[in-house]
């Protein structure tokens, strides 16, 4: 069913309290110790071409085999059962893992710009695997405001709701801030918050409210 204003509405409307509990639930991560950000992290290197639900049980394979944290990559690959890129995601993990890790542990939050734009920009730069789009995902994830999470999903609404035109085939950093640009005016016209925006636009798509 193609998207119109009014369905979006709709669907915000029955699932505000869904949407609006998992936000809040977003603000309370940035509390939790900076194994638990990792671990978000690492679900968003692992989501990108992959799916919501093989990258939340591959997490949890992780964990329950204490490997997030100490495994080898060779060990780490093992446990992404329905991963797409299984190999190439679990050398990612254990370098994004190395770059973070310090005498103390895993240290990201104080690492971390509090402005939203300059965090994204820190691990597009710094973590592979983590593009814009997966930085902002990440830092939505922990309660930042103000992004765009531009998947597949979200973009096709967009393109439906006439927000912009064809999906771009490729996605450089200026058209992405473009499009981030006309997401946000966008979200601010018919008084959705943006952060709430993505995850109706993503319920429209897949029928879930999901992170």
């Amino acid at each position: 069913m193609k998207l119109s204003l009014e369905l979006l509405h709709k669907i915000y409307d029955e699932r505000k309290e869904e949407i609006e509990g998992k936000l809040q639930e977003f603000k309370k991560v940035l509390a939790k110790p900076d194994e638990s950000i990792f671990e978000e992290l690492v679900y968003c290197i692992l989501t990108a071409k992959s799916s919501a639900r093989a990258a939340d049980r591959a997490i949890k394979s992780l964990k329950e085999k204490c490997l997030l944290l100490h495994g080898s990559a060779e060990e780490v690959e093992q446990l992404l059962v329905g991963v797409l890129y299984a190999k190439v995601k679990a050398k990612r993990i254990v370098k994004a893992r190395a770059f973070f890790s310090t005498r103390n542990g895993i240290e990201i939050k104080s690492r971390l710009p509090s402005d939203p734009h300059e965090a994204r920009a820190f691990l597009a730069d710094n973590v592979e695997g983590i593009g814009y789009k997966e930085a902002s995902h990440f830092l939505r994830n922990i309660g930042y405001d103000g992004l765009a999470i531009l998947d597949r999903h979200v973009l096709r609404g967009l393109s439906e709701l006439g927000v912009i035109g064809d999906i771009p085939k490729s996605m450089t950093r200026r058209r992405y801030l473009e499009i981030e640009k006309a997401y946000l005016d966008f979200a601010s016209r018919i008084g959705i918050r943006p952060e709430a925006l993505d995850l109706v636009l993503w319920s429209a798509k897949t029928g879930e409210v999901l992170k």
